[in-house]
């Protein structure tokens, strides 16, 4: 069998990839959307969300089964009917309007 020897690099080269190189961050970026997330009874057969819809920041209570098979689970808000979050669990026990605790009164 015919091996190929490994080529020997040059250690400059070698240095000089490893500096880093910070990406030039644009002026005019919008803030992106984010959602806030509290996970309870995680180890429990029935756990618990606390969580903002996703399209209109209002607080919900999700209880749902955490058992196998999981699977994705579409949450819809009571509000304003669109999915609020997608979650990973077997069903969704129920959903509760309460107000969002990380909007400031």
């Amino acid at each position: 069998m015919n091996y190929e020897k490994p080529k020997k690099r040059n250690p400059q080269e070698t240095e000089s990839s490893k500096q880093y190189k910070p990406r030039p961050r644009s002026e005019q970026g919008e803030p992106q959307a984010c959602q806030h997330l509290r996970l309870l009874d995680c180890n429990k057969p029935v756990s618990r969300a606390i969580f903002e819809c996703y399209h209109c920041q209002e607080g919900l209570l999700c209880e749902y089964k955490n058992v196998l098979p999981v699977q994705d689970i579409d949450v819809r808000c009571p509000s304003c009917g669109k999915i609020a979050i997608k979650l990973i669990g077997q069903e969704v026990i129920s959903t509760t309007v309460i107000p969002s605790p990380w909007k400031s009164v």
